[in-house]
């Protein structure tokens, strides 16, 4: 659905001002809208999951691994296919709030798309470079928003994610090498022609809901801490939003609808996008194993 047809459904939890800066910059930071009971939920199961990571020794379909993991030092950089990782996860995906402040940022009907669960550990390894997440999985139109729930206090100074205002509108960038390698970022150059002085650090509280439009430009810095830095990431679309490539991440709930109806019709935005990597063939780790080493898995 176009932003305009969005608007005229009215919100079911966020306020006018809220999406219209969300449609307006291509982003959106959102305090006290996550129960204080789903907020311990997650933070209980990610704590569940790092313990568990110590018995891992290496990625797996549900660990991408950093290079300092030790069992006795876990290093977990992403908790991938988050939905099926354990139900609750899936519930609160399909069935809490979220789903329904997706609503308010694709429309009545919503379709599920993928997720997973960011850990930014202290340390200057895990910055993510300039991106924009449609060229990793292009869709019919550009509705796709991502919803990070952030599990603890996200500070400036531990590397929140930051964004581009009004970048969504602008070029959609090739995240290509000039060999044609899949690097997962914005090349320098292209980079140029963005004005990285105006962007926006999405701080704020446990329990913060950030929103993320498909094209807009965003990175996010250091975590200068000593507190690793969790948020699970859900990516929603309209339901008349279609992928037409493979999906690099894929879930057993990729394609759910989880409010309103199934489209009838596809909706084809015009503007093009890069074709990206047969995500089928090669598979895909993390955007942080890509950007470190320019390989895909």
């Amino acid at each position: 659905m176009r932003p305009e047809d969005i608007m005229r459904h009215p919100p079911n939890v966020l306020t006018v001002a809220q999406r219209d800066t969300y449609f307006r910059t291509g982003y959106l930071a959102a305090e006290g809208l996550v129960p204080d009971e789903w907020l311990h939920r997650l933070r209980e199961l990610s704590a569940e999951f790092l313990e568990a990571s110590k018995g891992v020794a290496q990625s797996n379909e549900a660990f991408d691994l950093g290079p300092r993991h030790r069992p006795d030092q876990p290093h977990v950089r992403r908790l991938r296919a988050l939905v099926d990782r354990h139900p609750d996860f899936w519930r609160f995906a399909s069935e809490s709030v979220l789903a329904d402040i997706a609503a308010d940022l694709v429309g009545p009907n919503v379709k599920f798309h993928s997720s997973k669960l960011n850990f930014k550990w202290p340390g200057q390894g895990e910055i993510v470079d300039w991106h924009q997440d449609i060229p990793a999985w292009p869709h019919t139109n550009y509705s796709p928003v991502t919803l990070g729930v952030y599990l603890d206090d996200v500070p400036p100074e531990q590397g929140p994610l930051t964004c581009v205002p009004g970048s969504h509108q602008g070029p959609i960038f090739v995240h290509r090498d000039d060999a044609g390698n899949w690097t997962g970022s914005i090349q320098e150059r292209d980079m140029m022609t963005v004005d990285r002085s105006r962007a926006e650090d999405l701080t704020g509280r446990a329990g913060t809901v950030i929103a993320i439009n498909c094209r807009t430009i965003h990175a996010s810095r250091a975590n200068l801490t000593d507190r690793v830095r969790p948020v699970a990431l859900f990516v929603y679309s309209s339901a008349d939003a279609f992928p037409w490539t493979a999906t690099p991440t894929p879930t057993s709930h990729t394609g759910d609808i989880v409010r309103g109806q199934p489209a009838e019709v596809a909706h084809m935005d015009a503007t093009p996008c890069p074709v990206p990597p047969d995500w089928s063939k090669i598979g895909y780790g993390s955007i942080f194993s890509v950007q470190r080493s320019g390989e895909a898995s």
